[in-house]
């Protein structure tokens, strides 16, 4: 995760203007206590100040608390809850922010990249975008709840035991008839010395920061959340602890699917041809479905969404995910890898020499007498249709485009060429699933802008000989990639607005590693398994801190090291020629890895036999 810029617009001068809760200025008052503190029991341990340390008060957070006490007591100004997904991660936490009478703010939170979504209800069934947080305008105290309350679920990966245990005795001291000023000042002190650390300089801080993604200056433009995208159950909580929700629907939890499970849910009644029929994956019914991939299944279903981008490292399952969204479906599959050269016309199709003749293709060229005397006679030529009427131009127009199209250019310097549609293409004919692999590899980012208009609803595109291709509403387009491999490269702002959907995929745990593992190649040593992925974690690590690049150390690299097991029965031969041979192409860093890494763990099993593959 990492931090831009030096604010957030959550801890600004302008906030301190504002007046404080009733209950902080009674403490205030009573306990003649300035709005700052320098006791150091008052600061958070985060405070990494060497000299003037201090605690400030924030009017916008102490109200955001305020809130979140008053929803703990059963308030309805406000409800919050947590996504969390089949593997146990905690995907999005969600809130429900009263901000008037009528007027309800939609926020998610996505703890992986630290990105808020959020959308203001004010009518039914449709939201707007939210107010930017600015002087005179919106505080940003939700977004502040929001951080405060992930900072309080345990088991989360946000979760902050100073913090809970500080908002815990401000609640105690809030909720009695008379509190104690001293203790109640001292934990609202604490509550926003914590916050400010971990949320404004996050970046300075090796654990406890909350993920933040302030690139783009993300409070002056935080991302739109469509009232579609609401009732799709994307970002639906799964766990309710505070108030209950009204416009989310709380999904029920701890269900698992499979493929089967969802087939008659999500699959249409397509029309397919024999050849359609045999691009449909064929997984095993009995495949997990990730949530992810639930989420754009229902997607699908309720809401117009069609293009979809899944993000993360090799082997965290994205194209399985497109291809099994394509088999619960019951559409075929289509695949397109994007490299460095891709251009505009080879998205869509190109010219492939034609090495078997057709008799089809031996067309007679009229002469440019005989198109001025008698059009449609000319056309009927090259055609094989006589339309009445028909004058010279447009009966020019399309003798060249029926030329063109069967590669009578290129025919005439070489040999015959046809036309071959990409397939991007051949998928957006028909209910499909198309991915579109590695876009950001291209090195022209306007590239991908060549598809604009297929990723509208109103989807179509012009080919090199003048075909209009109109993208079928059952065609779903799934683009994915990787954000951190060498030669990735920004995408273009026009075509990220065009995606209804990101899912940006975490690294698998060590323990995930190893489930997966255990399914995919039938070893049933877990023990083993979870060592050989921690050891692969280091090794990634590794790559990461050194800056190492030009090597990979993914899930795919240690599941090839359990297949190499399998066969040799050597966890070092097998390390060697697998994990650490892709880790790196210099030959003393590999023994390095293969020193520090590899054999101080499994130098005495290194013999052990390995079940046969």
């Amino acid at each position: 995760m990492e931090w831009y810029g030096n604010s957030t617009m959550l801890f600004e001068s302008w906030q301190m203007k504002e007046s404080f809760p009733n209950y902080i200025a009674d403490a205030l008052k009573r306990e003649n206590a300035r709005p700052y503190s320098t006791r150091p029991e008052d600061c958070s341990a985060y405070n990494k100040a060497a000299t003037g340390r201090k605690a400030t008060l924030y009017p916008h957070v102490l109200k955001a608390l305020e809130r979140l006490i008053q929803g703990e007591k059963g308030a309805d100004s406000i409800a919050a809850g947590v996504q969390v997904g089949n593997n146990d991660e905690y995907q999005y936490y969600c809130m429900e922010y009263s901000k008037g009478p009528d007027q309800k703010e939609l926020l998610v939170y996505n703890p992986v990249n630290g990105r808020f979504h959020a959308g203001l209800l004010n009518l039914p069934e449709l939201t707007f975008a939210v107010d930017t947080v600015k002087e005179d305008g919106n505080d940003g105290q939700e977004y502040i709840a929001l951080m405060a309350y992930a900072s309080m679920v345990k088991g989360g990966p946000i979760y902050d035991e100073e913090f809970y245990n500080a908002y815990s005795l401000l609640k105690s001291e809030y909720n009695k008839p008379v509190s104690d000023a001293a203790k109640l000042l001292h934990a609202a002190y604490l509550c926003c010395s914590n916050l400010w650390w971990r949320i404004e300089n996050g970046f300075d801080l090796n654990a406890g920061a909350i993920p933040f993604d302030r690139k783009g200056a993300l409070f002056l433009e935080v991302g739109y959340l469509p009232y579609s995208q609401v009732c799709s159950g994307l970002y639906s909580p799964t766990v309710v602890t505070i108030g209950t929700f009204t416009v989310f629907e709380v999904q029920k939890v701890g269900r698992t699917y499979e493929i089967k499970d969802l087939q008659e849910i999500y699959s249409g009644d397509w029309k397919l041809s024999e050849r359609e029929k045999c691009l449909v994956p064929d997984l095993p019914d009995c495949y997990k479905v990730s949530a992810s991939a639930k989420r754009i299944l229902e997607a699908i279903k309720s809401t117009p969404a069609r293009v979809f981008m899944l993000t993360g490292s090799a082997g965290v399952g994205k194209t399985t995910d497109a291809q099994l969204i394509a088999q619960v479906r019951g559409v075929p599959y289509y695949k397109f890898t994007c490299g460095p050269n891709t251009d505009e016309i080879e998205l869509t199709a190109s010219m492939v020499p034609n090495t078997v003749k057709n008799a089809d293709m031996e067309l007679t060229i009229p002469d440019y007498e005989d198109l001025l005397m008698d059009p449609p006679t000319a056309l009927m030529q090259v055609s094989g249709e006589y339309r009445e009427g028909v004058t010279a131009g447009e009966a020019f127009e399309k003798i060249v485009s029926l030329l063109y199209r069967k590669g009578y250019q290129a025919a005439k310097a070489e040999k015959d060429f046809s036309l071959v549609e990409s397939p991007i293409i051949e998928g957006c004919k028909g209910p499909s699933v198309v991915e579109i692999q590695e876009p950001l590899l291209i090195e022209r980012s306007a590239t991908l802008a060549k598809f604009n208009a297929l990723l509208d609803e109103s989807a179509s595109i012009e080919l090199i000989n003048g075909d209009v291709i109109h993208r079928h509403p059952d065609t779903v387009i799934i683009l994915t990639t990787n954000l951190d491999y060498i030669g990735c490269r920004q995408m273009n702002e026009s075509v990220l607005s065009r995606i209804r959907y990101i899912d940006h995929r975490r690294d698998l745990s060590e323990k995930e590693m190893a489930l997966r593992a255990m399914a995919k190649t039938g070893m049933t040593d877990y023990e083993l398994l979870k060592e050989m992925a921690e050891v692969t974690v280091r090794i990634r690590e590794h790559l990461k801190e050194e800056e190492l690049r030009g090597g990979v150390c993914e899930y795919r690299e240690y599941e090839d090291w359990i297949w190499a097991y399998r066969v040799s029965g050597n966890l070092l031969e097998a390390a060697e020629h697998t994990i650490v041979a892709k880790a790196s192409m210099d030959a003393e860093e590999r023994e390095e890895i293969m020193e520090v890494y590899i054999r101080p763990f499994f130098e005495g099993l290194s013999q052990m036999e390995a079940p046969a593959a």
